[in-house]
């Protein structure tokens, strides 16, 4: 006689084994959650640099060419010192906020696979 119930649980693990999820979450699970964080945080801030360094060299192009800075009378050490403070405080901001996306990702996806694993548990505690 068939059970009922170990189908539409081994129907809901396949359907999680064949979707994207599963390959994104095995992916995570791959990691600590400290290195999950860490490494997710590390790409984050190298491309938050790369845009900032960017966004500065628009503004200088700007301020020569639309403004008409004259460059022998520009207060570089105070261009430095507030693109350094404003650099800072974004890493500080973005490296917070990071850190609480990515931890939330790992969360939920240690919790579909723990899920996923007491499926599988269920269906070896039934009779065949």
């Amino acid at each position: 006689m068939v059970n009922e119930q170990k189908i539409r649980i081994m129907t809901h693990a396949a359907l999680y084994e064949d979707s994207q999820q599963f390959r994104r979450d095995g992916f995570i699970k791959r990691y600590y959650k400290a290195d999950y964080i860490a490494l997710n945080r590390f790409i984050t801030k190298v491309w938050m640099t790369l845009f900032y360094a960017a966004g500065l060299v628009a503004y200088i192009f700007q301020l020569v060419y639309v403004e008409s800075v004259d460059l022998l009378h520009f207060d570089y050490q105070g261009f430095v010192i507030k693109a350094v403070a404003i650099y800072l405080l974004i890493s500080v901001l973005i490296s917070l906020l990071s850190s609480a996306v990515y931890g939330t990702r790992y969360a939920k996806a240690e919790k579909r696979m723990k899920t996923y694993f007491g499926r599988l548990d269920q269906i070896d505690r039934f009779q065949s």
